[in-house]
């Protein structure tokens, strides 16, 4: 009774704040489903920087050393005794809720492939499948079923050079890079397209399917095959107006300046309004699974605030004086804890009285492990944040678990720290995806990596 009547003062208090909107029937829609979103939703949101995090020292080459500037130094290989690094210490806020992993290796059996990393990362050994990100957004469904896996990536190919690291099946993602755009496509759609409306757009688009079908008998070969790719698109747009929902949770108007996001003057601020904009997709529940890509791998925008001449990618190659090697590093990590902050400073939209970095699963990773050698041994990842209670993040101390004892992978060199074996990567994509309640299509070894999940 008195968790009803806690339910009902806290509803009547946001109506009253009119964070649901104006009393109208949408208004009211919003209250309902948020009154009866009371049962943790799992959110997870992937962060991928280039050119590596520093795992080998500075003067460190072929497949390095290990003893760079990310990984937490410890005694044992699972522990909440643990000094952060120099780079890894940016994330000092949230060590409480992280849990930082090693011994992972990325990339197919054969060959080490450098700045082609990309490909791989979030995704399958032989690069083939979808990306993780695609997976959980199937399985981990918000309001708006076309924005299942929201693709942020502000300076990803700004000098035309696309390499994206989120893929459906063996097709690129291209990210969105002005916030504004992707506040727009977010944002105001849902705002504007009354239930009513999307009935009959779904309606015409229906009416529209039957005739292209009746012209798909009249073909044959790669005419029809074609067809058959667009006929995939239109059902799919139908079923997604079906599916779409009012948004749900705090729902706030998004203003943002304009900025050239192409710019290396504006940087920060760009980055600083993607987070924004994602996070309040999470919070209104429009999306649940969102990939953030900070530049893409070999990248050439400058970042000023620690190099208004210096090349990033040069910096992570320490082409470059040992300062802007590690403060290229240090500035990546540092959006990422801005993130976090972003992502607490929101209400969750399905319990409302918890944050939403309390319910969201946070993964740090890169294309490569070190940017000078550009090796894919001892790959940098730390997870992060509430989870829903799902990671074992060494209840409240923060947790390092080096994973070599469940290896299936034998790098011929390894490094000192490790040795030469590890864990591929798709298998931590399998352990997060069975976390979530669903799995990976990835050929070779799925099986899940055990000590990172309660469930699992």
């Amino acid at each position: 009774m008195g968790i009803l009547k806690s339910r009902r003062r806290f509803l009547a208090g946001l109506a009253a704040a009119s964070v649901f909107g104006p009393l109208t029937p949408f208004g009211l829609a919003r209250m309902a489903l948020a009154g009866q979103s009371q049962q943790a939703k799992l959110k997870v949101v992937f962060v991928v920087v280039p050119d590596g995090l520093a795992v080998d020292s500075y003067t460190s080459y072929g497949f390095g050393d290990g003893l760079g500037l990310w990984y937490p130094q410890a005694q044992n290989s699972d522990t909440t005794a643990f000094t952060l690094n120099e780079v890894s210490a940016e994330l000092a806020a949230y060590r409480h809720q992280s849990l930082y992993l090693r011994g992972l290796i990325l990339g197919p059996e054969a060959a080490n492939v450098g700045h082609t990393g990309w490909n791989y990362v979030l995704r399958d050994s032989e690069a083939s499948q979808s990306s993780i990100d695609i997976l959980l957004g199937q399985a981990l469904p918000g309001t708006e079923p076309s924005h299942r896996s929201l693709f942020a990536g502000p300076h990803a190919g700004v000098d035309g050079t696309p390499w994206f690291v989120s893929f459906q099946g063996g097709a690129i993602r291209t990210p969105y890079r002005d916030p504004v755009l992707m506040a727009e496509a977010l944002f105001k759609e849902t705002g504007r397209v009354s239930p009513d409306q999307r009935t009959k757009s779904s309606a015409l688009l229906e009416t529209a399917l039957a005739d292209i079908q009746e012209i798909k008998g009249k073909l044959s070969g790669a005419e029809r095959q074609k067809l058959d790719t667009h006929l995939d698109s239109v059902e799919q747009v139908i079923k997604d107006l079906e599916l779409t929902q009012p948004p749900v949770g705090e729902c706030k108007p998004l203003t943002l300046e304009p900025l050239d996001y192409r710019s290396a003057k504006d940087r920060t601020r760009i980055q600083a309004n993607h987070h924004q904009v994602v996070a309040t997709a999470l919070s209104c529940g429009i999306t649940r699974v969102a990939t953030v890509q900070i530049g893409r791998s070999a990248e050439s925008l400058n970042i000023l605030d620690v190099g208004p001449s210096n090349n990033p990618h040069e910096c992570a190659h320490r082409l470059h004086q040992k300062d802007l090697w590690k403060g290229t590093r240090q500035w990546y990590v540092q959006r990422v804890k801005l993130l976090m902050d972003e992502l607490a400073r929101y209400q969750d939209p399905h319990v409302p009285g918890d944050s939403l970095l309390q319910h969201t699963l946070v993964v740090l990773t890169s294309e490569m492990a070190d940017g000078a050698p550009e090796h894919m041994i001892d790959m940098p990842m730390v997870l992060m944040g509430g989870a829903s209670g799902l990671l074992k993040s060494g209840e409240g101390a923060g947790r390092y678990l080096d994973v070599t004892s469940q290896a299936d992978r034998k790098h011929h060199t390894g490094n000192p720290v490790i040795g030469q074996h590890m864990v591929g990567m798709q298998r931590i994509w399998s352990t997060i995806a069975k976390a979530a309640g669903t799995s990976v299509p990835y050929g070779g070894n799925i099986e899940s990596v055990s000590g990172i999940f309660t469930n699992v």
